[in-house]
């Protein structure tokens, strides 16, 4: 069998039941000592003094990063208390919150929600775009790419489906392409301001739904 370098053969000998808090007691919390890739073109896209959400906060640094360079007013949500109070101990505003939960809404508005490799992770993100929608005037969005040249070749000579995660098949229950992406935002009534392709191939802003391994948009929101 051919192998290409960058796909993964799932071992379904070690799945493990997903349990986020627990995952980052094993790790270890830490905010990561610089940006991604995808968050370089976040920062890039947010202005001065902006109010910011990232929804699905994680161990990222951007609110830090925007807070202390762009004077920007920032705020985190995230699944898992831990993750929480490690935005907190980085002087970040931040709650723990499901965004799936009945119960989750907003009180304020924002001038950025950001929802970075978090829509494929959820069930109905249709209902969480209509919750937000009334309190942001852009969604900043990151996704794997599904078309990704290395999947499509994976599965035309390996008989493999993507492998998109690491723990459990369960991790990702969306899949769109770039093109499909586009649609969906558009049925979401969200405009598309930008799209950027932030790793993969060399052409991989010329042909984003062939060589753009993860993409990054930032859509504004119709009125």
């Amino acid at each position: 069998m051919f192998y290409f370098k960058g796909t993964r053969k799932p071992d379904f000998t070690k799945i493990q039941k997903i349990d986020y808090d627990e995952y980052w007691k094993t790790r270890g919390f830490q905010l990561r000592s610089k940006l991604m890739e995808r968050e370089l073109i976040f920062f890039n896209w947010i202005s001065n003094g902006a109010k910011v959400l990232n929804a699905g906060c994680g161990n990222s640094r951007l609110l830090l990063e925007l807070k202390t360079k762009k004077n920007c007013d920032c705020a985190a949500i995230d699944a898992s208390p831990l993750a929480v109070e490690g935005q907190k101990k980085a002087g970040v505003q931040a709650r723990a919150a499901d965004l799936e939960n009945d119960n989750f809404d907003l009180t304020e508005n924002y001038d950025y929600i950001i929802l970075s490799e978090v829509l494929e992770h959820l069930r109905q993100p249709e209902d969480l775009i209509a919750k937000l929608t009334p309190y942001a005037k852009y969604f900043i969005f990151s996704i794997p790419n599904s078309a990704f040249y290395r999947y499509r070749l994976g599965l035309m000579f390996k008989g493999r489906f993507m492998t998109q995660w690491n723990q459990h098949p369960s991790e990702h229950l969306r899949y769109w392409s770039h093109i499909d992406f586009m649609d969906w935002l558009n049925a979401m009534n969200l405009e598309i301001s930008q799209s950027v392709a932030s790793n993969g191939f060399w052409f991989k802003n010329i042909r984003p739904n062939m060589f753009g391994h993860q993409i990054c948009y930032l859509a504004k929101t119709k009125k």
